[in-house]
Order: structure tokens, then sequence, then C-alpha cells
């Protein structure tokens, strides 16, 4: 049976649909090809849209971070970035609580501190690199001295030098740190 294509078209009856068929090839070949074509394009990433591909990328990341540490910890002037991360929290800390020293000296000279014993003062570094205090947990002095020492305590970071903020893969970060303070008014 001679279809109408193949007499007006005689030089392209490779093109014909003879039984249905798209392709004149054999069989298994045919079905060779299908099954290619059906895996080529039922799992392609190039399918899928650039800013799913994105979000993708980026909660992967996120899950990788270890949101517990920074890279680097807030540094002051005078310690160095090139320490170890331990370092780097023992030099902060330090620059702390030598300031923290000296103000509570300041109010033991003054006679406005009475208290001994331990307490610890919570703050924030946040990725500005301001210092703010967030609550001194464990003072057993007046409400009139533990409001005065969060006052001078507060003025005291405030003239510390220059900071610069905890930095996690490349980007300031907040972090919060205690310290710990032991006052002995012998």
């Amino acid at each position: 049976m001679i279809s109408i294509f193949n007499l007006v078209f005689p030089k392209l009856q490779f093109l014909s649909f003879y039984k249905n068929e798209f392709f004149p090839l054999p069989l298994g070949m045919r079905k060779m090809f299908y099954i290619g074509f059906i895996c080529l394009f039922s799992n392609c990433a190039w399918l899928t849209p650039k800013e799913e591909l994105k979000a993708q990328y980026v909660a992967d990341q996120l899950k990788e971070i270890d949101w517990q540490s920074v890279d680097l910890y807030p540094l002051f002037e005078s310690c160095e970035e090139t320490l170890s991360k331990s370092l780097q929290k023992e030099c902060f800390e330090a620059v702390i609580k030598e300031q923290i020293a000296r103000i509570i000296q300041q109010m033991y000279d003054q006679d406005s501190l009475s208290f001994s014993g331990t307490f610890s003062i919570d703050f924030k570094v946040n990725a500005t690199a301001d210092i703010q205090i967030q609550k001194i947990e464990g003072f057993k002095g007046s409400i009139k001295e533990q409001q005065s020492l969060e006052k001078r305590v507060q003025k005291g970071i405030a003239s510390l030098p220059s900071l610069s903020p905890a930095v996690k893969q490349g980007i300031p970060v907040a972090t919060r740190f205690q310290i710990p303070i032991e006052i002995h008014l012998d």
C-alpha cells in the first residue's frame, strides 16, 4: 500500500510513517532510543530552575555549618589575628577581665562596693563590634551596687580600644560570652 506522502515526495521515503513509526530503525534500536530519551530528560538538573538550585545549595551549606563556633573571635588591637582560636578567646577575655577588675577596684576605693564573692557577666558582641551587657548573674550585693556596677562596666567597656567582631565564613557575626568574676575584698 503506497501512501500519498510517498507519491508526492518519492525521494523522502525514509520519513515515511509506515505503521505509525517515526524512525525507520530496527525494533531493538528503537527501544534503546526511547529508553535513552526518557533517561536523558527525566533526571537532568539543567531542567531545574536556577533559583531552586541556589536554594538547595544554600540549604545544604547551612546544614554543614557548625553554628556553635566561629572562625575568628572578637579581637582587640592588642590581640593578634594569627593566634589559634583558643588563644584569641583567651586574649579577648583577658582584656575584658582586666577592664572589669579596674572598675571593681575603683568602686572598692570609693567605698561604693562591699560585696565579696563570685558572679558572672553575660554580654554580647554584635556584628558591628558593639559590646552590650545582657545581664549580671549571681551578684549577691545590694540592688544599688548591682545597678552601679552594671553602669560602670558598660561605661568601662565602651572606653575599651577598638574591637573587630567575630567572623564566621568571612562574615561578621554576633557572639555571646559569659565571664565569671571573683571579688575578694580582704
